[in-house]
C-alpha cells in the first residue's frame, strides 16, 4: 500500500476484543481510509460505535452482503470467528467452521460482484501446528485433527481471496492477552481470590501475545507489503503453562499453592475441546524479527503487569 491510499478497509468480527481495539487504532493512524464493518444488525452496531464507521449488513446463512460494502475496498480484515473455547458438539463444529471459511467465501464472491481485488488480513490460529515442545516457525508443517484442518482451510479461503489480486497475510494468533475479554479477563478473579493454579502437568508450552502488540501488527500489515504470507503472531517468549500461571499470580501479588486442574477435569467440561487447551505450543515468531517488527511487550512478566496496571 501506499501513504496516499485512500480506499475503504472493510473488518469482519470489528466487536470483538481484538476488533475493537484495532478500529480504533486504525481511526487514530489512518484517518484518510474509511473503515467499514460487517455486522448482523448495522443500524445497531453504528448507532453504539463512537467512531466514523459505516456499519453494513451480512448474513452468512442467507449468504448475503448488504449492496456496498465491498465497493470500492482496498483491504479486508478478517476477524470473525466462532469462539472455540466451548465444547464441540457436531452443532458448535458447524458454526466454528461456517463462520471463520464459509465467511471469506461469501467475501470473496461478493468481491468477484464488486470487480474489486482487495488485499486481505485473516486471523488463524496457532492450533495448526501439531502439539510439542519442539520450538515451530512458520516453515513448518501442520498438524491433524479437527482444529488443525479448521485452520488449514481457513488460511486456504483467505488465499483464495487474496489470489483475487489483492494477497493475503494469515496471522496465526497464540493467546491474546487483554484485561478487556478473552481468557485473560476471566482468569484474573479466580487469581485475585488466591485460587491460581496450572492446567494438568504444567509442562506444555503457551505461546501468546499483548492486545496491543497485535493490534499495531494488522496496523502494519494494512500499511506494509512486507507483512505477506502467513505470520506467528506471537511474543518472542513462549512459557511454559506453569510459569504463566505464575506469573500472573505474582503480578497479582497474590499466592500459587493450589494443585494443578487435573486433565480429566479439563476433558470432562470442555470434552473434545479440551485438547486444545491442554495442547503445548511452542511458537516462534521468526518471520516477524526478521521483518524486524517492534514488539512492546516482549516479556510475559511485564506483559501482564502492564496490563494489571492498566485495569486499576
Amino acid at each position: 500500500m501506499t501513504p496516499s491510499d485512500s480506499s475503504p478497509i472493510l473488518i469482519t468480527g470489528a466487536s470483538g476484543l481484538v476488533g475493537r481495539a484495532l478500529t480504533a487504532e486504525l481511526t487514530r493512524c489512518l484517518p484518510h481510509r474509511p473503515l467499514r464493518v460487517l455486522t448482523r444488525t448495522p443500524p445497531n452496531r453504528a448507532r453504539a460505535s463512537e467512531l466514523p464507521v459505516q456499519a453494513f449488513g451480512w448474513d452468512l446463512e442467507k449468504r448475503e452482503i448488504q449492496k456496498g460494502a465491498l465497493e470500492d475496498v482496498g483491504t479486508v480484515i478478517h476477524l470473525a470467528g466462532e469462539p472455540v473455547a466451548q465444547r464441540w458438539t457436531p452443532e458448535a463444529k458447524k458454526r466454528i467452521r461456517a463462520s471463520r471459511i464459509d465467511s471469506l467465501d461469501l467475501i470473496r464472491a461478493a468481491c468477484r460482484d464488486a470487480g474489486v481485488a482487495p488485499h486481505v488480513i485473516s486471523a488463524s490460529a496457532i492450533g495448526f501446528y501439531p502439539p510439542g515442545d519442539e520450538a515451530k516457525t512458520e516453515s513448518m508443517a501442520g498438524g491433524s485433527g479437527f482444529l488443525a484442518d479448521v485452520v488449514a482451510e481457513w488460511e486456504k479461503s483467505a488465499g483464495d481471496l487474496g489470489h483475487l489480486g489483492g494477497g493475503h497475510t494469515c496471522l496465526r494468533i497464540g493467546l491474546v492477552l487483554s484485561t478487556q475479554g478473552g481468557a485473560l479477563e476471566r482468569l484474573l478473579p479466580i487469581y485475585k481470590w488466591g485460587l491460581g493454579a496450572p492446567l494438568a502437568s504444567g509442562e506444555q508450552w503457551q505461546s501468546w501475545i499483548h492486545l496491543e502488540d497485535l493490534v499495531a501488527l494488522i496496523s502494519e500489515a494494512v500499511q506494509n507489503d512486507d507483512f505477506h504470507g502467513t505470520l506467528n503472531a506471537v511474543a518472542p517468549g513462549p512459557v511454559r503453562q506453569r510459569e504463566f500461571s505464575h506469573a500472573l499470580a505474582t503480578v497479582l501479588g497474590r499466592p500459587h499453592f493450589f494443585p494443578a486442574v487435573p486433565s480429566w477435569a479439563l476433558r470432562l467440561w470442555f470434552g473434545e475441546a479440551a485438547e486444545a487447551l491442554l495442547a503445548s505450543h511452542r511458537i516462534l515468531p521468526e518471520k516477524l524479527q526478521a521483518l524486524d517488527f517492534q514488539f512492546q511487550h516482549p516479556d510475559l512478566h511485564s506483559a501482564l503487569q502492564d496490563l494489571v496496571d492498566r485495569k486499576k
